[in-house]
């Protein structure tokens, strides 16, 4: 939300008039899509979507459409975030192999909390699956929870964003491992999965959409007035503060190469039997 507000603000300029923020959540975020069915292909309403919607839900359900040019216009991927994965103290683990260990000689007894439908989980699922562990996930309506249920002592392991850096430098909770390719600046203690020796490479990426139909020098037009916020003092400033990562130069046509080269990666894991969204 902060930085969608800054990338707005700034595109504003460029494009010369203003830029109305409004927010839509639900269903992890596919209620804010409706505005893109009803809109009129001029690219005056956009979108900006997590990659749960444009990535996570088509690579876990075929049935889920949502392809970039016959669904939308994909304009630019504005930046992205990796998770890290938080531990509970509680736990007889410190790092990503002890993690591994343990779920090995206790199946099913680790308490995975993910937020149901979201990244998270999908993340989640491809982490297990490719580590070849057996663990319980345990759904939840959104972040909040997920944490609350780790600090509570009912789960045991979830995936975060930055916001739980206070609790990890207190030692209320432990950062075992983060999805980045390279180690995250908020949790630069803890290792990537590489170095942890996992090849697993996650850097949550945040698509901006126009409605589908869109003519291509429209797009571009607005492709180059956000390409150039992402360039902005302030909006360098504010990514930097909240550990996320820019993705400008990327064109609108790479964009959608680089979705599906995504949804390619993900469709192994996310089609396996008993890999569901919720």
């Amino acid at each position: 939300d902060i930085l969608g507000r800054m990338f707005a603000a700034d595109a504003a300029k460029t494009l010369g008039q203003p830029i109305v923020f409004e927010n839509r959540p639900g269903a992890n975020s596919r209620l804010g899509l409706q505005p893109m069915k009803e809109a009129p292909a001029d690219g005056h309403v956009l979108n900006l979507l997590h990659d749960g919607v444009f990535i996570s839900r088509p690579a876990q359900d075929a049935g889920f459409k949502f392809e970039p040019g016959r669904y939308y216009a994909a304009v630019a991927i504005l930046f992205g975030a990796p998770l890290v994965l938080i531990g509970r103290p509680g736990m007889p683990f410190r790092d990503l192999k002890g993690l591994v260990e343990y779920a090995k000689a206790n199946p099913s007894k680790l308490n995975f909390a993910v937020t149901a439908g979201a990244s998270s989980q999908f993340l989640a699922e491809r982490f297990v699956q490719a580590l070849g562990i057996d663990v319980t996930m345990v759904g939840f309506k959104g972040g909040a929870e997920t944490s609350t249920a780790t600090l509570g002592g009912h789960t045991d392991i979830f995936f975060s964003t930055t916001g739980m850096k206070p609790n990890v430098d207190s030692g209320k909770l432990i950062a075992l491992a983060s999805s980045g390719k390279e180690r995250w600046k908020p949790f630069v203690g803890a290792p990537t999965f590489t170095e942890a020796g996992l090849p697993l490479v996650y850097n949550g990426p945040y698509l901006l959409i126009a409605a589908a139909g869109t003519p291509r020098d429209t797009v571009l037009k607005l492709h180059r007035a956000f390409d150039t916020a992402s360039h902005a003092p302030e909006v360098v400033k504010h990514m930097e503060e909240l550990s996320v990562m820019p993705f400008s130069g990327m064109s609108p046509d790479e964009v959608v190469s680089f979705i599906q080269s995504e949804i390619n990666v993900w469709i192994p894991f996310l089609r396996k039997p008993g890999a569901k969204a919720q």
